[in-house]
């Protein structure tokens, strides 16, 4: 072997010493590291071993102090176990309702923005107070009347409604309506002294009184008619006259 040779040789071992001497020194500062994080891990554990156990004990107080039994708590926690599968399948849906809640939120806040301004302007328009009104009414209709009273009202509502029917025609309004204002202005005027029979003998000369008369004693006939209906005998009965 040359001089060069033997030389080439020797630096080629030094290299691969000195590189040998470095990975052992990174293997060296790597055990080193991680029994510093084991060691950390270790007295953080240590640590919190005394907390963890106090916490569990105070749990188990507050459980015991509040009436639970430590035995069904466990048994609910075996039952959760067992039952994950069916909890899984029932939280499911409601992640898909929750992602349609967060889908449809901004859809529903503009429908949300216009029903409260139309609440808002029934309010002020006064429906709602008219709303509680007329459920105090009704209430004071309720209490007033009874079980029988309700029976009889549905026995005659056909004839209740075919009578408001007749009474809402225009002409008949318009007659209560004139009916009405007259006995104002006769009640504003204030009490006066009867006319005498010469007075209204003259008032008979009036073909708006003549006509009201008219209607007056049909309707007097009307009532009569009605009377007697109710006071006659039923089809094959036969009165005494004798």
């Amino acid at each position: 072997m040359t001089a060069g040779a033997f030389e080439q040789s020797a630096e080629s071992v030094d290299e691969r010493l000195d590189r040998l001497d470095k990975n052992v020194e990174e293997i060296a500062l790597e055990l080193r590291r991680q029994r510093l994080e084991r060691d950390r891990w270790q007295e953080l554990a240590d640590e919190l071993a005394p907390v963890a156990e106090e916490a569990m004990d105070l749990a188990i107080t507050h459980l015991e102090s509040d009436g639970y039994n430590m035995a069904d708590v466990a048994r609910l926690a075996r039952a959760v176990l067992r039952d994950a599968s069916v909890i899984e399948a029932w939280i499911g849906p409601l992640r898909s309702l929750a992602a349609l809640a967060d889908e449809a939120g901004p859809l529903a806040t503009p429908a949300m923005a216009s029903l409260n301004a139309r609440l808002q302007q029934l309010d002020e328009r006064g429906y709602f107070a008219f709303a509680r009104q007329a459920a105090g009414v009704l209430d004071t209709v309720v209490t007033s009347f009874s079980e029988d009273d309700v029976r009889l009202l549905g026995d005659n509502i056909v004839l209740i409604l075919q009578t408001i029917k007749q009474m809402t025609q225009p002409e008949v309004m318009g007659l209560l309506g004139r009916t009405a204002l007259s006995i104002q202005e006769v009640e504003l005027e204030g009490a006066t002294e009867p006319p005498s029979s010469l007075a209204l003998l003259r008032q008979m000369r009036d073909p708006e009184v003549r006509r009201g008369l008219a209607r007056l004693l049909e309707t007097l006939r009307a009532i009569g008619a009605e009377r007697m209906a109710d006071r006659r005998p039923p089809v094959g009965v036969h009165t005494d006259r004798r």
